[in-house]
């Protein structure tokens, strides 16, 4: 009866949600039965996403300490390590939602969180074409072809699009997708394992 009790009780929370994290649940291991270090709680969810501090090991922390700040607050913890900007606007002074209450994201190399219209963006995940153009539509294709043109000497736009065709998730090279929560644009950075 305890374990049909300690299932339901996990059950019946909803997974929070992030404004600046689109899809925050693939930085959480489901099924979790350690406790979080910062409310001491089982809730089934234990972030696996990269993690900066003065610990010795990564510290379990739910998505709800997450969501409320206090895992940053109490434990110590950093979980986004660099923020650029996508235009020429200076990043205003990060709100607390955002560095403290998001959960980060890992990438190949080193993970850096894009900004436009001087703050966050939402992080959309890793992808390729497809995924480029379903969250950016062709404004945000052409980001990410000019980034494959700078980046990767990738010179016509045919070659810039195969070229994107061959990252995502699953590939050697990906492009970290995020979108402009003020004017909708669409940008990140392209990395290869």
């Amino acid at each position: 009866i305890a374990f049909a009790a300690s299932n339901l009780s996990k059950m019946s929370q909803t997974f929070p949600t992030f404004p600046y994290h689109a899809d925050a649940k693939k930085s959480f291991e489901e099924n979790s039965e350690e406790s979080c270090a910062c409310c001491n709680k089982k809730r089934g969810y234990i972030y696996n996403g990269p993690m900066f501090g003065d610990f010795d090991e990564d510290p379990s922390i739910c998505p709800w300490c997450i969501k409320d700040g206090s895992a940053c607050e109490r434990l110590g913890v950093k979980l986004v390590s660099d923020i650029k900007s996508g235009d020429d606007s200076e990043v205003l002074e990060l709100s607390r939602e955002f560095s403290k209450c998001t959960p980060g994201f890992y990438s190949w190399q080193e993970s850096v969180w894009w900004a436009h219209c001087g703050e966050p963006a939402v992080y959309h995940g890793m992808g390729g074409k497809n995924q480029i153009e379903t969250i950016g539509g062709e404004d945000g294709l052409a980001y990410f072809r000019g980034l494959a043109e700078e980046e990767f000497g990738e010179e016509t736009e045919e070659e810039q699009d195969e070229f994107l065709s061959i990252c995502g998730e699953d590939f050697d090279g990906t492009a970290y997708i995020f979108k402009c929560r003020k004017c909708g644009s669409c940008g990140g950075n392209i990395d290869f394992n």
